[in-house]
């Protein structure tokens, strides 16, 4: 199911950081452009890349991504905040 501007726009706040946090593992890193990627993977849901680097940059302000930048690219991996806050999402969904 692809969904429109009008679904994307009344997505549930936490849908997309329940999707992002849910990529990680932790001790793993992925690039900006690895994680746009892997949600490419799935039908629910178009973002453009600005939506998902926004999205990102707000996890990281929360403490949820750790960053470090390498090669000119961010790599993003898990916070024990951002571990902690996905185990809660997905349970209190």
């Amino acid at each position: 199911m692809c969904l429109t501007y009008s679904r994307l726009a009344r997505m549930n706040y936490n849908e997309l950081k329940i999707r992002i946090l849910g990529l990680f593992e932790p001790m793993q890193e992925f690039d900006s452009l690895k994680i746009r990627e892997l949600l490419a993977t799935e039908k629910t849901v178009k973002l453009t890349d600005k939506a998902v680097e926004m999205a990102l940059l707000r996890y990281w302000r929360q403490g949820l991504l750790g960053r470090t930048r390498r090669a000119g690219r961010f790599q993003y991996a898990l916070t024990e905040r951002g571990l902690a806050r996905k185990e809660w999402l997905l349970k209190n969904r």
